[in-house]
């Protein structure tokens, strides 16, 4: 290529028409714009293939551009079998057709590789007519390389310097691209020739595009040829092939198994996609293990190991059937099979197989999956049992229990007893996804049909706790069939319905856990009053909170001898009388539970105690619970209840001042991950009103919609209420009192499903504020009869604070509202600093307007501080600007300067206790990433420029990370 046209390559066809007005040597053919070349070149739904592929799709377009402006275009693709080589070489073959360039193709073929010229010959077939335009001794050259002559060339330059010269007369009509695929098996005097005429191409418009297998010709890893390797699709490309080739819902998760089980190898991913079910594709079913790989993949990954020896290639089964590649395993029971180590060489030699450490292991995974698939069922099973006789069972991983499994010919107590007591390890070890596929496969195994149901029960337990939610339902209904056991029904109706709970209708969970709950009322109370407060968990989550009337009047039918039935039973008639407005009797009950959950250690019950506390709006003492479940879910480590445990967790954060956003958007990613849609939207609910705190409209905008289109349809009235209260507290904050007023009584107004009762009379401070600023004073004064009759004789300070302040509110004499709002300061507690905050700033407001700007200060700076540590941006924009108003000149603090928030203390504490990124993350139930942003805004906060001095710190000033 000559220096003036290098930089029309960047220059698309303006750059063509330039250059070709400064001295080009012909007419151009015009391409398409450069910037729509890929989007029009690809249609991905009809090559699949293309997927993932945007940049080498650019490369290729980039070559074929040089080409057709009197260039030069080479490029050479190489990848696995199946990586999309041969897509993109049809990509540019429609490309050129599309551009007016002369195309000729060849490929390689095993039987051919040994005759020389045999894929020149396939390649420039096409183009002889253009021979007579050649000089007359390099027509008959090539003429005897096309067999349109007796003569046989034994030179390869004169053969060489022929090629090029009739590539360049062909090229003349508009530009020539030669496509080789399959070059590993092309002859080596034909690429030997391509790799001539490549080394001498400069301005005669040809493209030459070669693809070929790993490993292949080395002589084609010539520096003349630039390289670019396929490598295995990404999780999201892979998403989108799976999704746009099936027609089917794909759960990310099965795609992330899939794309690690193929490496992301487009073929494999593509033929999976046919061979798959839809419930296996979704994740209601596990996937086969091995997968089913279609013909073409076999064919395309079993070349070299069809070619090896019998013998290795039943080594190499047995290195498939032991997917761990333990290599003191499959080499002993090669060895009970007849053969010897040796019969491994040939595979290693060839690359089939290589050694890592003490095991063996294939070069690609869908070579170990292809090897095993294609197999015969004699073969398999024989294999399995030899692999079987090598294992210990003292071990319990499972591996012995598996390779029984599989060779067994029908139901086997003993090999299925095996498998679960493998199981029952699995679980031990918090392996709950590997406990599930062996209680699963024990069930299946399992010859008495109560025990096969109870096994299956397990199954669907492990299966819950590790995520997966739809695969649990499936093995639910799998075991309904059968169960005959009304203690076993119950189990089964109770995890159903807990899944109904996460992402379902809520009303059905509802029915579902009181059916599990008389199911077990007889053989396990204390089980059965856990259905209860679960069913009270549905009816509260769809706000519905008079169901927990009859569910307390239920769990008093138990038999009272469990102190959990008993605490089940005060809690739920204490929030029951809650909701039928015998706050003093609701109190009583409420109080005598807490003791008990509190004494029990139970984290549901503690969790529906801090309920009941923050109903009869105490919520400080609703805190200190939430404090204790909050611990306990970091611990739990169970996926399937960690989003639901996280809920508490937010609460607690949001009004302590923590890092409640991080935490809120944790759960959300668990609750979506597991497929916790209903507490997806819980989640959603609270961002929405966290964005609103600080606020952000078109983050609290997004996370309410998205949160009501969920909640609506499945009547979460809890997450309805929220992400209303949500956008009512956004109006406020941005001084909209009429629209804040508007939607504090749509909350009030709204029925089960569609509103919750307790984020109503939770909002009635915020809805008297409202109603005082839109000058609405009976509104005002309505809510505060309300309040008022709900706190009647409250305990708690903090219920205590928010009446005095509300009543300052509503008086018109300064006064009078100032003695009001001081008595609400002394009665905060530290549990709620927003709170407190308002409270100051409401109080500096009206000590300004009675001219007591001393004061008026004083207040209004702690305030403003405290909503600036906490993020709360409107009302601490109010604040400043109200102490501004006062004369106070003080700047206001720095964005990122000043103490460590509550969640970096905690980060920091552990960071310097020795604890790495991860484990942190695992305590906390942040994502790594999470973990080392809290790190990177700690360090210059406390002065420190690594761990070790972390260390220190905390050492000498334990005092800064308190």
């Amino acid at each position: 290529m000559n220096d003036e046209s290098r930089p029309v390559r960047f220059l698309g066809v303006l750059g063509c028409l330039r250059w070709c007005r400064s001295g080009g040597v012909r007419d151009q053919p015009v391409l398409p714009d450069r910037n729509r070349r890929t989007t029009e070149a690809t249609d991905i739904h009809t090559h699949p293939d293309l997927y993932g592929r945007a940049v080498e799709q650019v490369k290729i377009d980039d070559v074929l551009h040089e080409a057709a402006i009197s260039g030069s275009g080479l490029l050479l693709l190489h990848g696995e079998p199946g990586a999309g080589k041969s897509a993109l070489l049809d990509h540019a073959r429609r490309r050129a057709v599309a551009t007016g360039m002369t195309v000729v193709e060849a490929r390689g073929a095993r039987p051919e590789s040994e005759y020389p010229f045999a894929g020149l010959h396939q390649l420039l077939h096409p183009l002889r007519h253009h021979l007579p335009a050649l000089p007359p001794a390099q027509a008959e050259v090539l003429s005897g390389v096309l067999r349109l002559a007796s003569l046989r060339p034994d030179d390869m330059f004169p053969v060489s310097v022929a090629v090029l010269a009739l590539m360049t007369e062909a090229a003349r009509e508009g530009g020539l691209l030669c496509l080789l695929d399959d070059a590993q098996w092309v002859d080596q005097a034909t690429v030997n020739t391509l790799l001539f005429v490549a080394r001498r191409l400069r301005g005669e418009g040809v493209a030459l595009l070669v693809a070929q297998r790993d490993p292949g010709w080395d002589a084609l890893a010539d520096p003349v040829l630039p390289r670019v390797r396929l490598e295995g699709l990404d999780l999201e490309a892979a998403t989108s092939l799976l999704a746009a080739w099936t027609e089917d819902i794909v759960d990310p998760r099965v795609a992330g198994e899939l794309v690690a089980r193929t490496r992301g190898n487009t073929l494999a991913l593509t033929e999976l996609g046919s061979a798959l079910s839809a419930p296996q594709l979704s994740g209601r079913e596990p996937l086969p293990n091995p997968l089913p790989l279609g013909e073409g993949v076999e064919r395309a990954f079993l070349d070299r190991v069809r070619a090896l020896p019998h013998a290795t290639q039943l080594a190499l089964l047995v290195a498939a059937a032991e997917e761990t590649g333990d290599m003191a395993a499959v080499l002993t029971a090669t060895a009970r099979l007849g053969l010897d180590c040796s019969s491994f060489d040939p595979a290693e030699e060839s690359g089939v197989i290589g050694v890592a450490g003490r095991r063996i292991v294939f070069r690609h995974p869908v070579v170990r999956t292809a090897v095993y698939s294609a197999s015969s069922f004699t073969q398999r099973r024989k294999v399995h049992g030899a692999l079987a006789d090598v294992l210990l069972p003292e071990a319990r991983d499972g591996r012995r229990a598996w390779h029984l499994a599989a060779a067994a010919m029908g139901p086997d107590e003993e090999v299925a007893a095996e498998l679960a007591d493998a199981a029952e390890a699995a679980r031990s070890r918090g392996d709950r996804l590997s406990a599930s596929a062996l209680w699963e496969r024990a069930a299946h195994l399992t010859p008495e049909v109560d025990l096969r149901a109870r096994r299956l029960y397990e199954a669907s337990r492990a299966a819950w706790q590790s995520g997966r939610l739809q695969h649990t339902e499936a093995l639910i209904a799998e075991a309904e069939l059968i169960v005959r056991q009304p203690e076993v029904l119950g189990k089964l109706l109770r995890l159903r319905g807990t899944v109904q709970l996460r992402s379902g209708v809520i009303t059905e969970a509802f029915r579902t856990l009181s059916r599990a709950a008389a199911c077990l009322a007889e053989s396990d109370p204390a089980i059965a009053a856990r259905c209860l407060v679960e069913a009270a968990e549905a009816a509260s989550y769809g706000g519905d909170l008079s169901r927990c009337v009859e569910l307390g009047a239920t769990a008093g039918l138990l038999p009272f001898g469990s102190p959990t039935v008993q605490c089940t039973h005060l809690l739920l008639s204490g929030i029951g009388a809650v909701a039928t407005g015998d706050v003093r009797g609701a109190r009583e009950l409420i109080t005598r539970g807490t003791e008990k959950a509190v004494a029990l250690g139970d984290p549901t019950l503690i969790a529906w105690a801090g309920i009941g506390a923050l109903y009869l709006g105490d919520g400080a003492q609703a805190l200190t619970l939430y404090q204790q479940v909050s611990d306990l879910a970091r611990t739990s480590g169970h996926l399937g209840s960690q989003p639901g445990d996280l809920h508490f967790v937010v609460a607690l954060e949001t009004c302590s001042g923590g890092e409640a956003v991080a935490l809120a958007e944790e759960g959300l990613r668990l609750a979506r991950k597991t497929g916790q849609d209903n507490l997806a939207a819980v989640h959603l609910s609270r961002l929405a009103l966290l964005h609103a705190l600080r606020g952000d409209e078109p983050a609290c905008r997004d996370a309410a919609e998205e949160a009501l289109s969920v909640a609506l349809g499945r009547r979460i009235g809890l997450a309805v209420a929220t992400a209303r209260y949500s956008l009512a507290v956004l109006a406020l904050m941005r001084g909209e009192f009429a629209e804040a007023l508007h939607l504090f009584e749509l909350l009030a107004a709204s029925e089960p499903g569609r509103g919750h009762p307790m984020v109503s009379m939770l909002s009635l401070p915020d809805r008297i504020e409202a109603a005082v600023r839109a000058r609405e004073p009976e509104s005002a004064r309505a809510a505060m009869g309300t309040l008022e009759a709900w706190q009647a004789g409250a305990e708690s300070g903090e219920a205590r604070a928010l009446v005095a302040r509300s009543r300052a509110l509503l008086t018109d004499d300064d006064e009078q509202a100032i003695g009001l709002f001081e008595e609400a300061l002394r009665l905060h507690g530290g549990h709620v600093p927003v709170e407190r905050a308002r409270t100051e700033l409401y109080l500096g407001e009206r000590l300004r307007r009675a001219r007591k700007r001393v004061d008026a200060r004083r207040c209004l700076r702690s305030a403003a501080d405290t909503l600036d540590q906490l993020d709360v941006g409107p009302w601490a924009e109010r604040a400043w600007r109200e102490l501004r108003a006062t004369g106070q000149t003080t700047r206001r603090r720095k964005e990122g300067s000043g103490e460590l928030t509550p969640q970096e203390r905690r980060i920091a504490r552990l960071a310097a206790a020795g604890n790495s990124n991860q484990e942190i993350a695992t305590q906390l139930i942040l994502s790594r990433r999470t973990v080392e942003y809290h790190l990177y805004k700690v360090f210059p906060k406390l002065g420190v420029a690594s761990r070790a001095e972390l260390t220190q710190l905390y050492y000498c000033e334990p005092t800064l990370f308190d």
